[in-house]
């Protein structure tokens, strides 16, 4: 029996103003992504990859065409509906971490959760979301880290924080753009290693890519060239 699917992207297209032109990034794209998938986005820098995974992730709306996350077209919703999709159902882990140099460890991943809470009902969960914010980075292996800063960490422990952050939510899709990119081969093969084990409890994973050899790690591998999709592989 097939899965229903998790996102689906109906002639997508988004433009740039850049002085007096306008740069055409996605030229009608098309996908779907089932529920539990995992799939790569392959293409050469420029060819759209990035854009489509932020138009995805609710970062940046598309100038014409229609998005739909578990059965839901999201691509007209207010500023504050968008807002809460992406906190409570989408987790992004970008490709240079943007971790908060000021905050610790436990205090990065914990700021999903603090995300469209007052104050007063904040102050009366605080121990629980910490205590699951431990958790999680337990998990992806940083237990003995909580109260370190980022700068105290290399590479591959920034970016498992901001899987971590990502994770703590509870998304059911994930959204990654680079994340080995920014890392040595051996730390990339980990972050796999970790997202693999995510997708395989269920989860929704879509990635950006570069490296073929990555990609080839996915479910499946769409290939995008010159703001269209050109197939599968």
């Amino acid at each position: 029996m097939s899965k229903s699917p998790a996102i689906v992207v109906q002639s997508v297209h988004k433009s740039y103003r850049l002085g007096r032109q306008d740069l055409h990034v996605l030229r009608g794209v098309d996908c779907s992504i089932a529920q539990g998938e995992f799939v790569s986005i392959v293409g050469a820098s420029g060819s759209g990859k990035s854009t489509l995974l932020h138009l995805i992730g609710l970062l940046d709306r598309a100038d014409d065409g229609h998005i739909t996350l578990a059965d839901k077209d999201v691509s007209g919703l207010s500023a504050g509906s968008r807002n809460r999709i992406r906190c409570h159902e989408i987790g992004f882990v970008f490709q240079f971490y943007h971790l908060f140099s000021e905050l610790n460890v436990l205090d990065n991943a914990m700021l999903p959760a603090m995300v469209d809470i007052p104050l007063l009902k904040w102050m009366s969960r605080r121990k629980g979301r910490r205590a699951k914010a431990a958790a999680v980075l337990e998990e992806v292996g940083l237990g003995d880290r909580l109260k370190h800063r980022p700068r105290e960490l290399s590479g591959g422990e920034r970016q498992r924080v901001a899987i971590a952050r990502a994770l703590m939510n509870e998304p059911d899709i994930l959204l990654a753009d680079e994340p080995t990119g920014n890392l040595d081969s051996k730390t990339g093969a980990k972050i796999m290693k970790l997202l693999k084990r995510y997708n395989e409890k269920g989860q929704t994973i879509l990635m950006v890519t570069h490296d073929a050899s990555i990609a080839s790690q996915t479910d499946r591998v769409l290939h995008l060239v010159d703001g269209r999709m050109a197939g599968e592989g």
